[in-house]
């Protein structure tokens, strides 16, 4: 349930119809956990947003005071999810920004939804039939075009599980519908090359960090589906819900996830 709407720092109650977010899903976003105004991973989500305004060529003259003001949302909002948006700003008719464009910056608050704990423990899981297309110039960002998502989520829906794994039209394995994805190999962390396709998760740049402060091997590569049939752990990861160990995919089982166990149980403390 949506709680509160922010734009650039003031509440509103509707939204400007030639809004290039809306004619063309200029932008970029970012949904982030909100707990007893603790701001989860929010130096993440900032880094995120303002490297797909770089390639975006949206101004981040304003930045500073986004930042500011968001701090302001959360002392009124302190338990929420809460999502950033940034967008171009208004425009006309035609691909072709405006360059006097003023960039605009959107703050939702939204009452946090919970996951059954008993996914922390593990989930089942599979491949889905649709594929994501290959677009460099996008791959990465989370940006506002995300109709691939909506027709994954809907084939996710016909399924028993809470999420699925998705592959690009050459077939390596991406990511999940809302989750990035890890496997487990011989003691070394893989995970999905996403110069091609998908979303650069934030707490998928987390889970490396904490890697690297383990002193795990970590790997980032192309994979495919045989490779993770064929791991010894597997587990989607978001910034919302954390860590979900996967405990079967098709005929594959995993009964113990030792290592996705350890790091889940140092996500927030290496």
């Amino acid at each position: 349930m949506l709680i509160a709407t922010w734009l650039n720092g003031n509440v509103i109650n509707c939204l400007d119809v030639q809004e290039r977010a809306f004619a063309y899903g200029d932008g970029l976003f970012s949904t982030i956990l909100v707990q007893d105004g603790v701001v989860k991973l929010l130096d993440l989500h900032w880094q995120r947003l303002i490297l797909g305004c770089q390639r975006l060529a949206i101004s981040l003259t304003n930045m500073m005071q986004w930042q500011s003001d968001f701090a302001k949302f959360i002392a009124h909002h302190p338990h929420c999810t809460a999502k950033i948006i940034i967008t171009r700003g208004r425009g006309g008719r035609g691909y072709l920004p405006d360059t006097q464009a003023e960039p605009q910056c959107y703050f939702y608050a939204y009452q946090t939804s919970s996951h059954s704990e008993s996914y922390q423990l593990g989930i089942n899981s599979d491949f889905l039939q649709q594929r994501l297309g290959c677009s460099p110039l996008l791959a990465g960002m989370k940006h506002l075009n995300r109709l691939e998502q909506v027709l994954l989520r809907q084939e996710l829906a016909q399924l028993a599980h809470p999420e699925a794994l998705v592959c690009d039209i050459q077939g390596r394995v991406i990511e999940g519908v809302f989750s990035n994805i890890f496997m487990i190999k011989e003691a070394v962390l893989y995970t999905p090359d996403l110069h091609q396709a998908g979303v650069a998760g934030v707490m998928r740049e987390h889970i490396l960090q904490v890697a690297h402060a383990l002193k795990w091997s970590v790997c980032i590569q192309d994979l495919y589906p045989a490779q993770f049939l064929a791991a010894d752990e597997v587990f989607f990861c978001n910034s919302m819900y954390g860590i979900w160990p996967v405990t079967q995919i098709q005929g594959t089982i995993w009964a113990n996830t030792p290592l996705t166990q350890h790091l889940q149980a140092n996500l927030y403390h290496v």
